[in-house]
């Protein structure tokens, strides 16, 4: 049954719709609440705390390559007077809620073989597998909602919705241009399938990609204007790179992959997912082929290439578990002649599914602690007081090759807690290891070392050493001369300041009810900007009401990240927060309003 079910349907869809998005948000918010966290989860969550607060003080343009998820950070916590701690772990949570509802309106327009109850399967086992993005990966996680909403636009079918998905498509790639280029192809693949059929499609498909690349193109090229980005790695894979031990790098991918991919992909999706392939027609289902398509062949580049990880494209596989949910509604119609099974098979496969989602979710823990915190910030208050463009060398050591992710995860949690305006001060030295070491361990000092005596010759010979027990847990001899200890577990040498300061814009803790607090108001914020957008695009109701937050994002991105670069202050404060929601909900909200003026100008 397709979108055009009457009244009546509409009727039962805004309820369901409501314990979908109930049933979501209670699944992203539950290991905060069960593990009294007080920061995001994730490996990249620190990463995006300092990329927020360096943002807020120089611009856009110093996170330049993928200024959208900064952007809107600001622009919620200046509306909603949240930190950047809940900001970072509500947009985790409420993004994941807006990638499931973007799913469940995907397959809800996509026609008239669209089966009645796979819309609500699709949201909710589309949100679960959101859960790999939502440990850190924001910039994929607000790709993946946009591309979902992209996708939901397409089927739809209009001229009206191709220029909306092709707005959303660029906000997107604001957020990460890499998976924009993923995004592209798959459009590309679905015009090309469309183009012996509907031609009409076809050409709706590539134009879509056309103006959203080139909105993208236009936003990431008006960050050129301004502090450029600092010249830091912010994984493991980053240092890498960069120290070229490429060969290193391959392995870690392959390794990851073999050890993943039966985590992201459970056993029982596969097969559902190959029987759901039958259950839709049109534009959706050239869609869902063409995003399995280009899966395949980027984990078969990554795997061949090594040019970037293949796991990547897994987590990005949206096409799986919304295949799946058809096939589990097509699995029950095959079984309707026996009413126990038909109720009890799927209801097993599909608690299956989530089950292997949320062992993965379950598993996640901030990587920050408070004692990291509590030290970082104590060190911030010698760091306020060292003399400005003084490098601040943070020692990092560990044995083992764990030293690798150690360093850069320090980095991102050091440069969140330090003062804003020295986190391009920071730099992280390891020093040589005490007994054997690997290749990667080597390169590790060596080029640490080499970035620490760069930045000493630039500042005149100036640094200020800092050793942090949680980073580095010295033996007696190396807690002494130089090292002089100012506080328990921190422990500093060379231009030391006489006395500290009060570190200004301290980063803080939330707690578990804090996040909770946070998730719910970004959710209901997104929505009402988004509304009047969608209620604009999509005709059906509980689609325009699903696909809600997912355009409240794109919608407010784009808002503050124009508005940020024609001068407005978008530094978190309650002025640049207000103008982007208001301009980005707002103007939907109007544009609604002007098109209904028009029709009723126009007469029956």
């Amino acid at each position: 049954m397709g979108p055009s079910g009457g009244s009546e349907r509409l009727g039962r869809g805004i309820p369901a719709l409501g314990a979908l998005a109930a049933v979501l948000l209670v699944w992203f918010l539950l290991p905060y609440a069960l593990g009294r966290f007080a920061f995001p989860l994730g490996p990249d969550a620190p990463v995006y705390l300092w990329w927020i607060r360096l943002a807020g003080r120089e611009g856009l343009s110093a996170v330049g390559h993928r200024p959208g998820v900064p952007a809107l950070a600001l622009a919620l916590r200046g509306t909603l007077g949240i930190s950047e701690v809940q900001v970072v772990a509500a947009l985790e949570g409420a993004l994941g809620v807006a990638t499931g509802l973007a799913a469940a309106a995907l397959v809800r327009l996509g026609g008239d073989r669209a089966p009645a109850l796979a819309w609500w399967l699709a949201g909710l086992l589309a949100g679960a597998f959101a859960v790999h993005l939502a440990a850190g990966y924001l910039a994929n996680l607000a790709f993946a909602a946009a591309f979902l909403a992209v996708g939901a636009l397409l089927v739809e079918g209009s001229r009206r919705g191709a220029l909306g998905a092709a707005v959303v498509l660029g906000a997107g790639g604001l957020a990460h241009p890499l998976f924009l280029l993923v995004g592209l192809a798959v459009l590309a693949v679905a015009a090309a399938l469309a183009w012996g059929r509907d031609r009409d499609e076809a050409m709706r498909t590539a134009s879509i990609g056309l103006l959203g690349g080139a909105l993208a193109g236009v936003g990431l090229l008006a960050m050129l204007g301004g502090p450029r980005p600092p010249e830091v790695d912010t994984s493991k894979d980053g240092f890498l790179r960069r120290a070229g031990l490429e060969a290193e790098l391959r392995r870690a991918y392959l390794d990851r992959f073999v050890h993943r991919a039966a985590r992201y992909v459970p056993w029982a999706s596969v097969p559902l997912a190959v029987g759901g392939v039958g259950a839709v027609g049109g534009a959706l289902a050239r869609f869902l082929l063409a995003w399995g398509l280009v899966t395949v062949g980027g984990v078969g580049m990554g795997l061949a290439t090594g040019v970037g990880p293949p796991d990547r494209f897994v987590t990005f596989a949206f096409v799986l578990p919304i295949l799946a949910a058809l096939g589990l509604e097509r699995l029950r119609r095959a079984l309707a002649p026996r009413p126990a099974l038909a109720a009890v098979a799927p209801a097993g496969l599909a608690v299956a599914m989530l089950a292997g989602a949320w062992i993965a979710w379950d598993r996640q823990e901030p990587f920050v602690s408070e004692l990291e915190l509590a030290r970082a910030t104590t060190a911030a208050r010698f760091v306020a007081a060292a003399a400005p463009g003084t490098p601040l060398v943070f020692h990092v050591d560990q044995e083992g090759p764990a030293v690798t992710f150690l360093a850069t995860r320090a980095a991102n949690v050091i440069r969140a807690a330090v003062p804003p305006d020295r986190i391009r001060d920071v730099v992280i030295l390891v020093p040589p290891p005490r007994g054997e070491a690997d290749a990667v361990r080597r390169a590790l000092t060596r080029v640490t070392r080499a970035d620490a005596e760069r930045a000493s010759a630039a500042a005149g010979g100036r640094r200020l050493d800092v050793l942090l027990a949680p980073f580095d847990r010295p033996d007696a001899a190396r807690a002494g001369p130089p090292w002089r200890r100012v506080a328990p577990g921190v422990f500093l040498a060379g231009d030391v300041p006489e006395r500290p300061v009060a570190a200004p814009d301290p980063l803080r803790p939330s707690s578990p009810a804090g996040i909770a607090w946070a998730t719910v108001a970004t959710l209901v914020l997104l929505a009402l900007a988004g509304l009047g957008w969608a209620r604009l695009l999509v005709p059906d109701r509980t689609a325009a009401l699903a696909l809600a937050p997912a355009l409240g994002a794109a919608a407010m991105l784009l808002s503050a990240v124009l508005l940020e670069r024609l001068g407005a202050p978008l530094d978190g404060g309650a002025l640049g927060g207000a103008l982007a929601s208001a301009l980005g909900g707002g103007s939907g909200y109007l544009a609604g309003a002007l098109g209904r003026r028009r029709i009723a100008e126009r007469g029956p």
